[in-house]
């Protein structure tokens, strides 16, 4: 068989290629990788914005641990069957709807828009109360904050229509 560089190159670089797109593992724990994939997530959310190879050596071996000591922890709990209790089934189940209940209110908030006009007009009707000491903020510097506030208004009033609406399809029965 005739030698070909390029399939051999090409392989090398995929071969390297791959092994740089793999996340490295850091440690284990009971056989189990933590790799640093696991550690940029962790990083990522005590401290938005890093990544743990940005961390010096002495950081990243905290991260480390800390994950090892939260992997111990989590097989402890599994191994404790608490999972299993009719407490925790309950706690987790309103977990889920809370979570849930968030999720979709954030999508109704994201769904709502203020435009230019608007914020413009309440900074107009509102100026007496656009003051720091005696003097009259630019709108410029206010405009976001009064956006974010005549959105979460219409948000109230969206909120108030539908469990209005809510309530008029459904039997409620309030027994104070």
């Amino acid at each position: 068989m005739p030698f070909k560089p390029s399939v051999i190159l090409a392989s090398l670089f995929l071969s390297a290629s791959l092994a740089l797109a793999a996340p490295a593992t850091l440690a284990t724990v009971n056989g189990k990788a933590i790799t640093t994939a696991d550690a940029n997530l962790f990083v990522s959310k005590v401290m938005p914005g890093m990544s743990f190879n940005k961390l010096d050596p002495k950081t990243k071996r905290q991260v480390v641990d800390q994950l090892v000591n939260q992997a111990l922890i989590r097989n402890q709990v599994i191994k404790s069957g608490i999972q299993s209790t009719p407490a925790f089934k309950a706690q987790y189940a309103a977990l889920k709807d809370d979570l849930a209940v968030d999720m979709w209110m954030k999508q109704q908030m994201n769904k709502i828009t203020v435009t230019d006009k608007e914020a413009k007009a309440f900074y107009d009707a509102n100026g007496d109360k656009m003051k720091q000491g005696e003097k009259k903020l630019p709108y410029e510097k206010v405009k976001a904050d009064i956006v974010n506030f005549i959105k979460l208004e219409k948000f109230k009033a969206m909120m108030n229509k539908t469990t209005e609406s809510l309530r008029a399809a459904s039997k409620v029965e309030v027994k104070l």
